[in-house]
């Protein structure tokens, strides 16, 4: 059920930009009048198609349109206005924490997940590099994105422990001839006069009744606004993304489909988003001459069959991808640099740090599934899951004349060649035991392997000493059996209370430092860690949906938890664990229509993620009822949508929305005397403000982000691992204004980008409310 559709005839703009969680238990098929479905919103959250409201975890939606029309092209764009999420940063990528689930940048294996188009994308481990960093993905080619909050361990398996991304792009039609273009400028405050732009394409193109090519290309500039005093550039962290995706769709009959798709993108990224805080102004940075760029480049390839087997639905899904990147990064002020460097090269008068990583990542995956009803009171959905990932790891610490970025040598190369194999099978199966109540069981049992080739390369004295050489060869490997049960009452039909008891598993994994040396010893394992969620709900959309509401109470308890550490000499990072954790919160959003043309919208979040058990080694420190990293205690997102027709045709909107991050801690110190200098990073305000018009097929829009021209810290500061520099900071982007400007033609299934709010109406199969589709027989 790869590709979910979504209807939503006659709404009004403001609901379509809505962000609903909702459920709704099952109803038996002489149960209550079958409602007018056409104008629900249709998710595959649980690998299936249904109603959003009927989805029993904890869910926010939004159409990749809605995205362009507010200039949230980015990843973090979108993901720092969610509820229960926070974003982090981890060499210049956005990495996301759900509902508190974090330890830091660069710990451990990744603990959020992320798909596209059901299939997993980046690596289920650290080594792959990517970090669990989200997909960088241009909206135009995304029907919507979903994140399913809390852990998905039952049906997406390994590293979901925090919850999952889902991202839908739009499938071929083979209803019309259909395309669209469009473009956006941008100027960003303290960028001088440097723009941003972003243009891009679609066309749909039917072959034939029964078959249909996309095929969409785009390009993006994000204007810099960091200044590098030591190199004197401007605007240094400016980035470029262009990419494209072709897409063929092939339907015989309503019972077969299948469905090729093709993704590339390439990214490049300057200069580092660091500032530097002893600079005295804003947004200026001191990088050594060669650090800051950043290359990265995506592949993706997936064929995803459908078929209808009697009674039965089969799903089939085969991907492969490949991930790489590269960066330059400044760690002149790691214990590295310090422990090392003078020592390799005493005669030098001044040195700097860059440290040149590369990651590639190979990954093949395969799933298929099947699922249908057992008498008529039963659906179940079955499956198995196999991953295998190549991952190559490269380090080059290049010692440079700060002057002039010559390069003395390289103290330091690693080369790092990693394996991840992955087998599970999994199962969901929702029992209907009266009209208004129904019970979901659900389970995942999984085994993965690893392996690891480690060789490093350390200077230990003056050139032209050799340097000393180090292989090892560590292996882990792992069980898992995850699990899921989630009871669900409707008193009325408007009205609906759950409850979700799910575990999520996060893999452990090798150390390429490994070791016995009792000067610098590192475990060659490190042991995979677990989440337990414990939730209680309630959702509703109660006067003729004027009024939607959804509350959630949830406990996850994490043990085991993953942390890395700096081995005792300083010159490398290791995993290990630490121990147990616990996060609990309460999640209220609402959304209130009082007119066909206005509405307005809150949530609010307060989550209190801390540890249980501290922790102190001789490089890392934290005691009990410490909060764990990058986690607001309390968050929350204000909006209203205004939308009123003109004469011809024309229609204009105005939206406002304040969206506030509360105090967060930075990461874990080295020891107990640093505790008093953890990092803090106090809270703020961002406000924006858009508008558009609508005339015919032509949309026009303008907005401004961060009104106020805040700056709100997001990263970086004391004993940040990813630079050990305490004075380097990353910052939300000073005030942006924009316009942008699309065209569609044609018809059929090209509107996804016709209206710039709206998501076109689709022929999705209409259901009972317990979401069963109504089978036709031969």
């Amino acid at each position: 059920m790869g590709n979910a559709k979504i209807r939503v005839r006659n709404l009004p703009l403001p609901r379509l930009m809505a962000v609903v969680v909702a459920s709704s238990p099952a109803m038996a098929k002489d149960g209550p009048a079958k409602p007018d479905i056409s104008n629900e919103i249709i998710v595959t959250a649980q690998k299936r198609e249904e109603r959003l409201k009927d989805v029993p975890v904890p869910v926010s939606a939004i159409g990749g349109n809605a995205l362009l029309a507010v200039n949230q092209t980015r990843a973090q764009d979108f993901f720092s206005s969610m509820p229960g999420v926070n974003l982090q940063f981890v060499n210049n990528r956005a990495q996301l924490a759900i509902r508190g689930i974090t330890t830091g940048p660069a710990t451990g294996n990744p603990a959020v997940g992320f798909t596209i188009d059901d299939v997993p994308y980046g690596s289920s481990t650290g080594q792959g590099g990517l970090f669990g960093a989200a997909p960088d993905i241009d909206p135009s080619e995304l029907a919507r994105i979903e994140v399913l909050r809390g852990p998905q361990g039952t049906l997406y398996g390994a590293s979901s422990i925090g919850g999952l991304v889902k991202y839908v792009t739009v499938a071929p039609d083979t209803r019309g001839f259909s395309g669209s273009v469009g473009g956006g400028l941008n100027m960003v405050n303290y960028g001088g006069q440097s723009l941003g732009y972003n243009a891009r394409a679609a066309l749909n193109i039917p072959l034939s009744q029964d078959t249909a090519i996309r095929a969409s290309v785009f390009t993006r500039r994000d204007a810099g606004y960091i200044d590098n005093i030591r190199t004197g550039r401007d605007n240094v962290n400016s980035s470029n993304v262009t990419g494209g995706r072709l897409s063929a769709l092939w339907k015989p009959s309503s019972s077969f489909s299948l469905r090729l798709s093709a993704l590339y993108q390439v990214r490049d990224l300057h200069g580092s988003p660091s500032v530097d805080g002893r600079t005295g102004a804003p947004f200026q940075q001191t990088d050594q001459i060669g650090a800051g760029p950043s290359h990265s480049e995506v592949q993706m390839y997936n064929a995803t069959i459908k078929a209808r087997l009697g009674e039965v639905d089969l799903t089939s899904v085969t991907a492969f991808s490949r991930n790489s990147n590269s960066d330059r990064i400044d760690f002149t002020a790691s214990p590295l640099t310090l422990a090392v460097f003078p020592v390799v090269y005493p005669a030098a008068p001044d040195f700097g740090h860059v440290m040149m990583t590369g990651y590639s990542v190979d990954k093949v995956s395969h799933e298929t599934r099947l699922s249908g009803t057992l008498a008529q009171s039963f659906d179940w959905i079955a499956g198995g899951f196999y991953t295998r990932e190549k991952a190559n790891y490269t380090i080059d610490s290049a010692a440079t004349n700060p002057l002039n970025g010559a390069i003395y040598g390289y103290p330091v190369v690693w080369r790092d060649s990693a394996t991840y194999e992955e087998f599970a099978g999994f199962a969901n199966i929702t029992a209907r035991l009266s009209e208004r109540f129904d019970v979901q069981l659900g389970g995942r049992w999984s085994r993965n392997t690893q392996s690891m080739i480690h060789r490093e390369w350390t200077m230990l004295a003056p050139d032209p000493a050799p340097a000393a050489h180090r292989e090892t060869n560590p292996q882990a490997s792992g069980n898992a059996f995850t699990f899921q049960v989630s009871p669900r009452f409707k008193p009325t039909s408007d009205h609906m209370i759950y409850g979700r008891v799910a575990s999520g598993y996060r893999p452990g994994g090798p150390n390429a430092g490994c070791n016995t040396d009792p000067a610098e010893p590192v475990p060659c394992q490190f042991k995979p860690d677990r989440t337990i969620n414990y939730e209680l709900g309630a959702k509703g959309d109660p006067l003729n949906r004027a009024l939607s509401y959804d509350i959630s109470l949830f406990a996850i308890d994490w043990r085991d938890i993953q942390v890395t550490q700096v081995s005792a000499l300083g010159t490398f990072t290791y995993n290990s664990n630490g121990g147990k954790a616990r996060s609990r919160g309460l999640e209220i959003s609402l959304e209130a229509r009082p007119t066909d043309r206005l509405t307005a919208k809150m949530w609010w979040s307060y989550v209190d993620a801390t540890l249980r058990q501290g922790f102190a080694s001789a490089v890392l420190y934290a005691a009990p009822g410490d909060r764990l990293p990058y986690s607001s205690e309390h968050s929350g997102r204000f909006s209203l949508d205004y939308e009123a027709p003109l004469r011809d045709g024309m229609k204009a909107r105005l939206g406002l929305s304040a969206t506030y991050v509360g105090d967060r801690k930075g990461e874990f110190v080295p020891s107990q005397a640093e505790a008093p200098l953890r990092q803090t990073y106090p809270g703020y305000v961002q406000f924006d403000i858009n508008g558009g018009l609508s005339f015919g097929k032509w949309n026009a829009n303008a907005f401004v982000q961060n009104l106020t021209d805040k700056r709100g810290l997001i990263g970086g500061g004391y004993y940040n691992q990813t630079n050990f520099n305490r004075y380097w900071f990353n910052l939300i982007a000073p005030r942006t204004v924009g316009l942008s400007l699309d065209y569609s033609f044609g018809g059929g299934g090209d509107e996804h980008l016709s209206k710039t709010h709206a998501m076109r109406p689709r022929a999705v199969p209409r259901r009972d409310l317990d979401g069963r589709r109504r089978r036709r027989r031969a």
